[in-house]
């Protein structure tokens, strides 16, 4: 009897204590997803900042990070500087030591999606990390005007912003849990409006809990306003609904913003009670000033696909002035899975009730599309579009000028036990050169790739890879849980 009162002392002792904390290394990347870039117009800068989201995917640590690096101080080649044959390696430079200080790290929450950086004049940069874990949450980070100081800007504590963040689930006002956008993934935001609307898409639908109809069920869009992500600006004004006039609601990954309409590509979805379900759309576009206005674009009668993730617009050049831009006339590069595509689409009439929509070609990728970033050069010119594959170990650059893919860079080290997986895309564009950005999910690392002269982008290179490589547990396929001494 003694002996079984001391077990039961030991185990309430060891209920009652609590597992030691496990922050996010300060030192490395875990699973970068997301990425922002921003250079201030004035100051000392040459190669600016990049932010990156560490989405923590296995879970080894008790949330995901924001960090900001100093691309000068990492000793990133000097943005723009041409090609020589004998100053590059061929794989870029391992920059393993991130220099991440203490002020430009916080903590968010697991899972964090695409970045969105938000940057009206008379104010330094926002950030917007959508997050999966429990909640589903809206991360807002604000830059200092040292493009490296990071402070939460929902509140926070001790460099937290889970502790504030806004959740995306039980809306003030909802009925029954509706609206709302579980499984937040794809973000974005008109950097420049001072009113601008934060867009978030999200994967799993939302509908009654005995429902097994599928059109009971909802996605949405959820717009929130970028000077308040918080839960007092949040209603069920904030969502604008994707399935409506009888169309099946599906899921969104990612937006784009036209003129007038925001353009939503759609994926596979789920449910708790439906489970698993096939993609109900390839395009959609909502209508910015009336958003219950929901455009099917029925691109699949004209191509076929599985379903869609990355999407990117563009104005087009007038008809009459081809030296100028016309804002009625725009240009759509979405990323489609199943066969792997780049469809690029014109749209005339943009800005008006109806809008039509054209195809204008469809080029085969590798596989696993995912991100796609647009270059443009000067008006009037083709466009360089560069698209990341997370099946893939390429980022690849498309040259609308020739009209084919002209460049596809390895960014991974080519070991089948652990991919690198392109996901996120940045670029910092000026004048006639072009610096990419990709996170690579797989190994923790990002990738640096320059492109010196537009004119030639076939001369991309990677230049710079940001971080030691991730470990990984061949046994069980999720990294090591480890801390890098500084």
């Amino acid at each position: 009897m003694r002996a079984y009162l001391l077990t039961s002392a030991l185990l309430l002792v060891s209920c009652d204590t609590d597992p030691e904390p496990r922050p996010p290394p300060s030192t490395r990347l875990v699973y970068p997803s997301g990425l922002a870039f921003w250079r201030p117009e004035v100051g000392p800068s040459t190669n600016g900042f990049l932010y990156v989201a560490s989405a923590n995917f296995d879970k080894c640590y008790d949330s995901g990070a924001v960090v900001a690096l100093d691309l000068d101080a990492l000793g990133v080649r000097p943005f723009g500087t041409p090609f020589t044959q004998t100053v590059e390696e061929d794989r870029g430079t391992l920059i393993e030591e991130l220099g991440i200080g203490a002020l430009s790290t916080v903590q968010i929450d697991s899972f964090a999606g695409e970045m969105a950086l938000w940057s009206p004049a008379g104010r330094t940069p926002r950030l917007f990390v959508p997050t999966r874990a429990e909640g589903s949450f809206l991360q807002a980070v604000d830059v200092g005007e040292d493009g490296l100081t990071l402070t939460c800007a929902q509140g926070g504590i001790n460099r937290d912003c889970r502790d504030g963040a806004l959740s995306l689930l039980d809306v003030p006002g909802a009925t029954d849990g509706i609206p709302a956008a579980p499984a937040p993934i794809g973000v974005s935001v008109d950097s420049d409006d001072p009113e601008a609307r934060v867009w978030v898409t999200h994967t799993e639908l939302v509908g009654p809990e005995t429902s097994g109809n599928e059109a009971d069920y909802q996605s949405y869009l959820a717009a929130i306003p970028a000077a308040d992500p918080s839960r007092d600006a949040l209603g069920v004004g904030n969502f604008v609904a994707l399935g409506t006039n009888g169309r099946l609601a599906g899921a969104a990954h990612a937006t784009a913003l036209g003129g007038r309409y925001v353009y939503a590509s759609g994926r596979n979805s789920s449910s708790a009670q439906l489970g698993a379900l096939p993609k109900r759309f390839i395009l959609r576009l909502v209508d910015r000033t009336a958003t219950e206005r929901v455009l099917e674009t029925d691109i699949e009668a004209v191509f076929s696909v599985r379903e869609a993730r990355g999407v990117a617009v563009v104005q087009l050049p007038s008809v009459q002035d081809p030296t100028q831009l016309d804002p009625n006339r725009e240009r759509v590069y979405l990323l489609a899975r199943g066969p792997d595509t780049l469809l690029v689409m014109d749209v005339e009439n943009a800005l008006t009730d109806l809008p039509r929509l054209r195809v204008v070609t469809a080029l085969p990728l590798p596989a696993g599309s995912s991100e796609v970033e647009v270059i443009s050069r000067t008006v009037g010119r083709g466009n360089i579009v560069a698209v990341t594959g997370s099946g893939d170990e390429n980022v690849v650059i498309y040259d609308e000028e020739v009209g084919q893919l002209v460049a596809q860079v390895l960014v991974g080290e080519q070991d089948p036990s652990q991919p690198s997986q392109p996901t996120g895309l940045a670029a910092d564009v000026r004048g006639n050169a072009a610096r990419l950005f990709a996170s690579t999910f797989g190994d923790g690392r990002v990738a640096v790739i320059d492109i010196p002269d537009l004119d030639r982008p076939q001369d991309a290179r990677m230049v710079a890879r940001l971080g030691a490589r991730q470990l990984r547990d061949p046994r069980q396929g999720t990294s090591v849980c480890q801390e890098i001494d500084p």
